[in-house]
C-alpha cells in the first residue's frame, strides 16, 4: 500500500513539473498567436466592427516590436539652421 502512495506521489510531482514547463511555453507563444490572429483578422477583408478593429490594432501595438510603437522621426528636428528667423 505504501508503494502505491509513493508511485502516485512521484507521478504527481512529475506532472506538476510538466504543467509548469507547458505553462511557460504557452506564455511565450501566446503573444505571437494573438498578433498572428489579429493580423489575419485585419487582413481578411471581412467587415469588422469598430470594437473588433480596436482590439486587433491594440493587440498588434501591444505585442509588436518597439520599432513599430516608436513615434516616427521628425526630419525638421535635425535641420542645421534656425527656422525661426
Amino acid at each position: 500500500m505504501q508503494n502505491d502512495q509513493i508511485k502516485n506521489n512521484s507521478v504527481k510531482s512529475t506532472e506538476d513539473k510538466e504543467d509548469k514547463n507547458n505553462l511557460d511555453q504557452i506564455i511565450k507563444e501566446l503573444p505571437q498567436l494573438l498578433v498572428k490572429h489579429a493580423y489575419a483578422k485585419l487582413k481578411s477583408g471581412q467587415e469588422l466592427t469598430a470594437s473588433e478593429m480596436k482590439v486587433c490594432l491594440e493587440v498588434c501595438k501591444t505585442y509588436s516590436t518597439d520599432s513599430l510603437q516608436k513615434k516616427p522621426d521628425n526630419i525638421l528636428e535635425d535641420v542645421p539652421f534656425d527656422i525661426n528667423e
